[in-house]
């Protein structure tokens, strides 16, 4: 059996009848805590409007004269807080703000807010992250409890994105919001019952350990070490306990931290495919230095860039790249050429049309080599402005040109993702079969709740937790350990409310 099959039949297929149970589960709302964080939050989205239109007043001037100047203007009185039309009029038309982003002049989107510097701009970043807590969470979620058991039962969506890894709606319960804490407090334990945790630390980074096969990378994890602490001590010559984020008396290790912070950065950008202008920005620094650390990173640990290029390779050849457990991401744009020519009107504008001998010959006539690799040459020589003027003077001899570079760069991007996310979801699908089969806890009362990516929330009666929190993260470990050699260890959290604090 093939690694395309064995993933079907042995992690797709029995993950079916689990997730059926975890639907049928649900989990339990608690209504009570629910009113207190509505009160509490609307509160706060009110003082954050009212933060808002404070802003707004010391252009008080400034809006009344761009009313009287433009008649048909669409400005409500106050502006609109919610409407991108009346935002985009404040910052450029009446702030007279310098668009950040070129490609988008009138954009009002968190990314170039955040580039805005301007009290205003903060007020409307402000409002809008109190406002998606309220309407899409708080005064959202008690819509969604099933009357008859008060419970939320939401569709796990099995095969929710294209690396395999699960998604959820109705409501999304994997998308609830993991830096506010009391959002997802509104989750609790059943009566007599405590919710459980329990996630594989480091998944994706372990997962990536075990694929390039850096000896390094797996010694770091064998003797208990953080590997972002050790690469950035191999990457910048100096000593591991140098990249520690916390000295041993328990201070905070500036210098330390801040090494670790772009080692991580570096891993990480190549688990998600990101460039090194996405990684400087993260980093807070130049493309150049970024670049410089990068190839630090990579001169310690030559593995990563060598299993980066094997990946590519592995696209580019087959059309797919594939995981630890053998599961296949297809990627066929990297097989696509980076340029595709073709005649506009189906054939070259001095054939006779009318020529029903020759039609027959050349029903789809290809654009000669020699104009391919003219225009080829001339495009790839030409700067990103340049190329417009290149595909008009096609245009007018009568040949269109398809540019792929766009959808192979983004295959491309995709390529190491694809493998390390696809191999995570891969193995958190099979700790959910495991743990979700087991007879044992089935005994002891235990059902499985909602995975969150790494992670897996369930809950169990209170006199059964230490069994079950043992069985639990005994048999998520054995589910790693089928193609995993670098240790797994999982630890499992108790609570009575998700995030709760633990017991």
């Amino acid at each position: 059996m093939n690694g395309a099959s064995w993933v079907f039949f042995n992690i797709e297929m029995p993950c079916i009848k689990v997730v059926c149970d975890m639907e049928d589960n649900g989990v339990k709302f608690d209504f009570d805590y629910q009113q207190k964080l509505s009160e509490k939050y609307n509160k706060l989205l009110e003082e954050k409007t009212i933060e808002f239109y404070k802003a707004c007043s010391v252009y008080d001037k400034e809006i009344e004269a761009y009313k009287k100047a433009n008649i048909n203007h669409k400005l409500d009185t106050p502006i609109n807080i919610g409407s991108p039309t009346q935002i985009a009029i404040l910052l450029y038309d009446i702030m007279k703000i310098e668009p950040p982003d070129p490609k988008s002049p009138r954009g009002t989107g968190e990314a170039i807010l955040q580039k805005i510097d301007s009290p205003i701009a903060k007020a409307i970043l402000d409002y809008r992250e109190m406002a998606k807590l309220v309407t899409t969470y708080i005064d959202k979620l008690p819509n969604c409890v099933n009357p008859k058991d008060g419970r939320i039962h939401c569709s796990f969506n099995q095969y929710g994105a294209d690396t395999g890894r699960f998604s959820s709606s109705d409501p999304n319960l994997q998308n609830i919001p993991s830096h506010n804490k009391d959002i997802r407090k509104m989750f609790v334990a059943s009566d007599s019952y405590v919710l459980m945790s329990s996630d594989y630390s480091q998944q994706e980074p372990k997962v990536m350990t075990q694929m390039c096969g850096d000896p390094k990378m797996i010694q770091a994890y064998q003797e208990g070490k953080d590997l972002y602490a050790e690469i950035a001590a191999l990457s910048f010559n100096t000593t591991y306990d140098n990249c520690l984020e916390f000295r041993p008396d328990g201070t905070v290790n500036k210098e330390g931290k801040e090494r670790r912070t772009q080692a991580k950065s570096i891993l990480l950008g190549c688990l998600y495919g990101r460039g090194v202008p996405s990684i400087a920005e993260q980093l807070g620094t130049t493309t150049k230095k970024a670049q410089a650390i990068k190839d630090s990173v990579f001169k310690g640990f030559p593995a990563i860039p060598q299993f980066e290029q094997d990946s590519l390779e592995m696209a580019y050849e087959k059309g797919y790249v594939t995981t630890l457990w053998g599961r296949k991401r297809r990627l066929p744009d990297l097989q696509l050429p980076e340029y595709e020519f073709k005649w506009k009107d189906g054939a070259p504008p001095d054939d006779d049309l009318l020529d029903f001998d020759l039609a027959e010959e050349m029903s789809e006539p290809e654009v000669p080599e020699d104009i391919q690799k003219k225009y080829i040459r001339k495009l790839r020589q030409a700067y990103f402005g340049q190329k417009r003027k290149i595909f008009e003077q096609a245009n007018k001899e009568g040949i269109w040109i398809v540019d792929n570079g766009a959808k192979i760069a983004d295959a491309q991007r995709q390529c190491v993702n694809a493998r390390i996310q696809g191999s995570a979801a891969d193995m958190s699908k099979l700790a959910m079969i495991l743990v979700g089969n087991d007879e044992r806890l089935k005994e002891l009362g235990f059902r499985l709740l909602i995975p969150v990516h790494d992670e897996l929330i369930a809950e169990c009666p209170e006199e059964n937790v230490k069994e079950c929190s043992e069985r639990f993260a005994q048999l998520m470990s054995e589910a790693a350990q089928s193609r995993m050699t670098i240790p797994i260890k999982c630890d499992v959290s108790i609570t009575k409310e998700w995030y709760g604090e633990e017991l």
